[in-house]
């Protein structure tokens, strides 16, 4: 029970994490971008909670791969959306890597995270979080592979061709449902820990 506990809030923890580190950095580099925006809506990118999105954390505790709350761009010029776009997975993948690497390389890490009799919780509870942090930046970064109109993959498709944005956004309900399964079904947590697993051999 005690380390079920733990998995649950290392995996709301690095949700939480995650999203913010996904989404704060686009909206900085957004307001880099255009710095003629109105000061009331700078002040809101540093509200960090506003990235976290319920729904996206659900599915981060229960199916190990969600997606975070993107802050609304109002975005005119087609160069402006391929670059957060671009942002958005270099971020995630960055997560990856770092977390990866503390993973692999961390002094008195268990890289193989199987269970180890009389471990202290403070370690246990740090690898759980590396641990989550490394799988759902992974999933994230697979999830935001989907062409939905909101994620990376939708900013980069708008930043190159307006006609097959326009083509998503048709097509919207359609992606997220077959997003949708892809979770809820775990396809896309197998794959990321299957890569995970595969690296840290």
């Amino acid at each position: 029970m005690k380390t079920q506990l733990i998995r649950i809030a290392a995996a709301f923890i690095s949700g939480s994490l995650i999203m913010i580190l996904h989404e704060f950095p686009k909206a900085i580099l957004f307001y880099i971008i255009n710095p003629a925006k109105d000061k009331k809506d700078k002040n809101i990118i540093f509200k960090l909670h506003h990235y976290i999105d319920p729904i996206g954390m659900i599915f981060c505790i229960t199916s190990m791969a969600g997606f975070s709350k993107p802050y609304m761009y109002r975005i005119k010029d087609k160069k402006t959306n391929f670059i957060l776009g671009i942002a958005g997975f270099i971020s995630l993948a960055l997560t990856f890597i770092g977390s990866f690497l503390i993973l692999r390389f961390g002094i008195g890490m268990n890289p193989d995270f199987t269970y180890v009799e009389n471990i202290k919780t403070a370690d246990l509870i740090f690898q759980c979080i590396m641990l989550y942090m490394a799988l759902l930046s992974l999933s994230m970064l697979l999830v935001n592979l989907f062409p939905v109109s909101t994620f990376d993959m939708g900013l980069c498709i708008a930043g190159k061709s307006p006609n097959k944005f326009f083509s998503i956004i048709r097509n919207d309900y359609v992606i997220k449902m077959i997003l949708f399964f892809a979770v809820i079904l775990n396809i896309i947590a197998e794959i990321s820990a299957t890569i995970l697993s595969m690296l840290l051999r």
